[in-house]
């Protein structure tokens, strides 16, 4: 095969990553991956999957080998939940929020940033207490528009059998409110969002439009030089998933930040 036609692929967007948070637990190993695997001439986006961005900002390495590829999109999820029981390493949202103007610099426009105000959960800890972060989507919102982010990523809480058993080890309850609830969080969601002028997705919500968190169309849209992002659908995600393919980095460590309703691979100190 000659160079041209290999310069007829589209080039590799990298998911990093929705198995791990490897900037909030292994910046440094996540600057190694980069450097050793994804040549940035062969790159077209990092995607990035973050509840902790600090070292996006801080860490020197991680920062200065980002900086080297043509693109770079974030996924920054904010529940509200920070530094509480359900995310006992997460940092609190305010601390998380006041990054927003630099990390907006970082990745060189709003657009590149997407929130995942994700999952919306129902759980009655061990003393009692029954938490549901919905109604901080009221102080998220306002935030969002002030800084010119338009678009909200979202879902409930899945309720797999693993969940319950992580919860469990605290004597938390995952609880399921049932389809009228559901119903009405859902219209109040989309009622608070066209409030503040913003765009709330579904990642793979039933009876919701499929959305896509990486979506070959918008990349190629924002891309600097407008190089084409594939727009094949990914394989081996949920039915509801409408992603395009990207190659995913986070291989073999488990995330560091051990949020309690995971259904991915924490460690649980």
């Amino acid at each position: 095969m000659g160079i041209g036609a290999l310069k007829e692929r589209p080039l590799r967007v990298i998911s990093a990553s929705r198995r791990v948070d490897l900037v909030g637990g292994y910046p440094h190993l996540f600057a190694e991956i980069l450097e050793a695997k994804c040549p940035p001439d062969q790159v077209h986006t990092v995607v990035i999957w973050t509840k902790d961005p600090r070292h996006l900002l801080a860490h020197r390495k991680l920062r200065a080998t980002l900086g080297r590829y043509g693109q770079l999109f974030l996924h920054l999820t904010v529940t509200g939940m920070g530094a509480s029981a359900l995310e006992p390493r997460v940092p609190e949202p305010e601390s998380v929020l006041a990054l927003l103007p630099a990390l907006i610099e970082f990745v060189g426009s709003p657009e590149r940033i997407r929130i995942r105000f994700d999952p919306i959960v129902h759980v009655r800890l061990a003393d009692g207490t029954e938490i549901c972060n919905l109604k901080y989507f009221a102080e998220l919102a306002p935030r969002l528009r002030e800084l010119g982010l338009t678009d909200v990523t979202t879902s409930w809480l899945s309720l797999y059998p693993k969940v319950k058993r992580r919860l469990a080890r605290i004597g938390a309850v995952a609880l399921d409110p049932g389809p009228e609830v559901w119903r009405e969080e859902a219209a109040w969601l989309h009622r608070k969002a066209e409030e503040y002028g913003l765009r709330v997705h579904g990642c793979c919500v039933p009876g919701w439009p499929r959305s896509r968190c990486i979506d070959g169309d918008l990349l190629t849209r924002l891309h600097p030089r407008g190089e084409p992002a594939s727009t094949r659908k990914a394989k081996g995600q949920r039915a509801l998933c409408g992603c395009t393919e990207s190659w995913d980095i986070g291989w073999y460590v488990k995330c560091l930040l051990g949020c309690r309703y995971c259904y991915a691979n924490p460690v649980h100190l």
